[in-house]
């Protein structure tokens, strides 16, 4: 891999007495337009020290030349070295909070979640053998190699593959999906969740490629599965439709607009259901967009008894929440027609501008909408190993809702 820069140097940051209140209280990021001490030079990576109104320390970060946030902060309060011993302390705290998932079968899941595990802007995902550290920021340039050491050393990988933010200067990082060390990837990473086997493309996949977030929501489909029809709507790679069919259920069909998802969604099933991989009837997919087909189903008819809705984002921002609100009132809407009465409907969002409110009361509006009744049964948030330290982080939303009439 590429050399980093030189040992980070260290710059000043000024901010004002409202926004250093937030960073007491555990907010993570000052944004460029927050500096108050006018032009910043630092390189990425370099050590931000902020200081409160009376010239006491207050927090120390990364700074990042190149985004909107330029200092993510590292640690308040007291002043620490920012070293491979400090890192190695974070790693293996946030190790510790997944603990429970060490004996459920399970070798691949979130290590490390960005700032609610105090490693702000990067993320590290493990599948059974390999880790995927993803970076969203240029900051972490001069210690993606500490990263990567005490990923071998504490979760006994035997390679690391590199993922890249869409916003983050390549110049300073090797090329995203390239591997660090260890052996070359010939095909998909294999991992097990819960005693069941997935695959995963960690180089060219969605995010680091696998969702790991729904694991539990997964969990709870197929406890709700048996005996039951099951449509998956935005199916990606099959997840849900796996656990559906390992908890006894009588058919699945995935809608998923991306060809290489329904592939992998495939190689799944195959996985888990060898016997009957080659062309079960009770196994289905229809490829494309998942508005107009749930439209084509209620044309036909056709209900299930248990409907998944786990669209991706529809929000990045705060200017586009009116229209993902209203996106998933008529996802809702559509997803309700065709839930049969007495089954369910599971809706969820990822979207972190959305806030959990908004998003129940949007699906509540759709199954209204519908002309259905429902009585929600559980309302689902973030999993153990996708901690939510502060308001932004937390993002997943779900509920469950049994259909009365």
């Amino acid at each position: 891999m590429k050399e980093t820069s030189v040992k980070p140097g260290t710059v000043r940051i000024k901010i004002s007495k409202t926004l250093q209140g937030r960073i007491r209280r555990g907010y993570p990021w000052i944004f460029r337009h927050q500096v108050q001490n006018g032009v910043v030079s630092g390189a990425p990576g370099d050590l931000g020290v902020v200081y409160d109104a009376d010239n006491r320390f207050l927090a120390i970060g990364i700074y990042d030349p190149f985004s909107e946030i330029s200092l993510r902060i590292l640690q308040t309060a007291a002043p620490v070295a920012i070293d491979a011993a400090f890192f190695r302390k974070r790693f293996a705290d946030a190790l510790a909070l997944r603990k429970p998932l060490a004996g459920e079968n399970t070798t691949g899941y979130r290590a490390l979640n960005g700032e609610s595990d105090g490693f702000p802007g990067l993320i590290l995902d493990l599948y059974a053998d390999t880790a995927v550290i993803k970076i969203y920021s240029c900051a972490w340039a001069p210690y993606l190699e500490t990263i990567r050491l005490l990923a071998h050393d504490l979760l006994s990988v035997k390679r690391c593959v590199l993922r890249l933010g869409r916003k983050v200067d390549v110049s300073w990082f090797p090329g995203d999906g390239e591997i660090l060390s260890g052996p070359a990837l010939r095909s998909s990473v294999r991992f097990q969740e819960n005693g069941l086997w997935f695959e995963a493309d960690v180089v060219r996949g969605q995010k680091t490629g696998f969702y790991f977030d729904q694991r539990e929501n997964r969990c709870r489909v197929r406890e709700l599965a048996g005996g039951k029809s099951v449509l998956n709507v935005f199916s990606y790679t099959g997840g849900f439709s796996v656990y559906g069919f390992a908890g006894g259920c009588r058919s699945v069909l995935e809608i998923e607009l991306n060809r290489h998802a329904l592939q992998a969604a495939r190689n799944n099933w195959a996985l888990n259901f060898s016997e009957t991989a080659g062309g079960d009837k009770r196994f289905r997919q229809i490829q494309g967009d998942a508005f107009r087909e749930l439209g084509r189903l209620d044309r036909q008819g056709q209900s299930f008894d248990l409907v998944i809705l786990d669209p991706p984002a529809f929000a990045r921002g705060k200017k586009q929440v009116s229209d993902a609100l209203q996106a998933y009132v008529r996802l809702a809407e559509a997803g309700a027609r065709r839930t049969a009465p007495g089954g369910t409907l599971f809706a969820a969002s990822c979207s972190a501008p959305v806030e959990e409110r908004e998003f129940f009361l949007a699906v509540d509006r759709g199954i209204e909408a519908a002309g259905r009744r429902g009585e929600e049964m559980l309302r689902t948030r973030h999993a153990v190993d996708h901690p939510a330290a502060f308001k932004e982080a937390a993002y997943l939303k779900g509920v469950f809702h049994r259909m009365l009439n």
